[in-house]
């Protein structure tokens, strides 16, 4: 009962270091990465390359547009959720489980948050496919897929069976690298964007996890911390 009483407590102090993660990584989009040079050089260099990837190629830009909208918050999320709760109902885990998923919706709060504290404006490529109102830094498809992909490795580690942990882990990662590659292809985000997206949203995803606490039965029957 007394581990029930801190589940709550936990939440709070695991959403304050995150967000204390959140602003680090606002201090350097806003005083490192956006003033800095050799950083922009890089940029503006890959936002037209980037997009012509599939420039002139009207199936795989419609392709494109379509991931952009499957690898959103808006469905990582709630994957997320079915995952966590199809474990606690089939007893492969307790409740306690279902904490990563407030986790997970404080860190998309904060990666918005951020966006908002650095207020880059995004690429201006020459023909651009997708128009998008919100700021470029950091990406937050990229924080919120990274995010995700952490918490869903962790809970995979309640599966039984070997090979559907490491081939839907290997499935969980190609996804995140393909939501990267898509955000660059649009050419709404500059890669430093999504970068920073992948470093907040896994930071985000671990440091939360960490200070959680015991969430996962472990090997031998008792709660052992994820990840």
């Amino acid at each position: 009962m007394a581990a029930d009483r801190s589940a709550p407590v936990r939440l709070v102090s695991a959403v304050l270091a995150m967000t204390g993660v959140m602003l680090l990584v606002a201090a350097v989009g806003e005083f490192i990465v956006v003033p800095s040079g050799l950083v922009r050089g890089i940029d503006l260099a890959w936002v037209e390359r980037a997009r012509g990837w599939i420039d002139g190629r009207p199936a795989l830009e419609d392709a494109t547009l379509l991931w952009a909208d499957l690898s959103g918050p808006w469905v990582v999320h709630p994957l997320v959720l079915l995952l966590a709760a199809g474990l606690v109902l089939t007893g492969r885990a307790p409740r306690r489980a279902l904490l990563v998923v407030p986790l997970g919706l404080a860190g998309w709060a904060l990666g918005s948050l951020c966006k908002l504290l650095v207020a880059r404006p995004r690429p201006e490529p020459d023909v651009p496919i997708a128009m998008v109102d919100s700021f470029s830094y950091p990406s937050g498809h990229a924080t919120n897929v990274a995010l995700g992909a952490v918490l869903v490795i962790a809970l995979l580690r309640m599966v039984g069976r070997r090979w559907i942990r490491w081939s839907a882990t290997v499935l969980v990662l190609l996804v995140a690298a393909l939501t990267v590659l898509n955000r660059l292809a649009l050419g709404v985000h500059f890669v430093s964007d999504v970068v920073a997206g992948l470093v907040l949203g896994v930071t985000m995803a671990l440091v939360g996890l960490r200070l959680l606490g015991p969430v996962t039965p472990g090997r031998e029957g008792r709660h052992s911390p994820l990840p």
